[in-house]
């Protein structure tokens, strides 16, 4: 168990720089009123993605607008997770304002087998692998530009008990909250922990469930193994009907 916690205390770490970084992304300049009010503003653009790669290790992305949707969305990724990323489908994610680095982790990981779940091995194995590799960040970022899906309702009960696992966690069990990975609203700390907000509740107890039964592995520190295996069925049914209303 100490090595366990010692993981989990790394991966916290992170949640803390990543948060740190949110707090202070590349602003866009106000129109500046002299040369050196340009000057000033140029500089410090440019000193933004070098505090960010200090706390990620990357250079965060640029994402696009309104960037073309890529023709491997639109014809095979949108079958299962809707052309903008908002699945129809409760078994399948909802990748909408997904984190760019996230959405490549994972990808590549179902491209090299190590994620493993039952939905990577029976579905995204096949798929990944059809992807062309200096296509895998254009469909990331394409995803993470999109409007994430809204908050749809859920059974009171339910999301009043998945509220307070997620805001508070279980100290006697040393159960952390999940907002600290994933942030109070749902919407993840990026790059590397993902949005929660939105999703369907079905793909995420899967996926509690996976990370329980260490069949799903490519969690970092092995984080959410650790956390996925403190909680019940009820638990988990609890926090993915609250997260799904965010």
């Amino acid at each position: 168990m100490k090595v366990t916690y010692r993981g989990l205390a790394l991966g916290l770490g992170l949640a803390v720089m990543t948060a740190a970084y949110a707090a202070n992304p590349a602003a866009t300049s106000k129109p500046a009123s002299s040369a050196k009010a340009a000057k000033t503003a140029t500089h410090k653009a440019k000193a933004a993605p070098v505090k960010a790669r200090l706390l990620t290790g990357r250079t965060p992305p640029l994402v696009a607008t309104n960037p073309k949707t890529p023709a491997l969305v639109t014809s095979t990724c949108s079958a299962c997770h809707g052309l903008t990323g908002i699945s129809p489908l409760g078994e399948f994610p909802n990748l909408a304002g997904q984190g760019e680095p996230y959405l490549v982790k994972q990808i590549e990981d179902f491209r090299n087998h190590t994620r493993a779940d039952p939905l990577a091995q029976s579905i995204m194995w096949g798929m990944a692998a059809i992807i062309p590799r200096n296509k895998i960040r254009e469909i990331a970022l394409y995803f993470a530009s999109q409007k994430g899906a809204p908050g749809q309702p859920a059974n009171p009960k339910l999301v009043a008990a998945g509220r307070k696992l997620y805001m508070g966690g279980v100290i006697s069990a040393h159960l952390p909250a999940c907002m600290a990975c994933h942030g109070a609203t749902g919407r993840g700390l990026l790059p590397w922990f993902p949005r929660l907000a939105g999703q369907h509740q079905a793909y995420v107890i899967a996926q509690l469930q996976a990370f329980k039964d260490k069949t799903r592995t490519n969690d970092p520190h092995a984080i959410m193994r650790t956390v996925a295996g403190k909680l019940s069925t009820a638990q988990m049914t609890a926090l993915a009907a609250y997260v799904h209303t965010l």
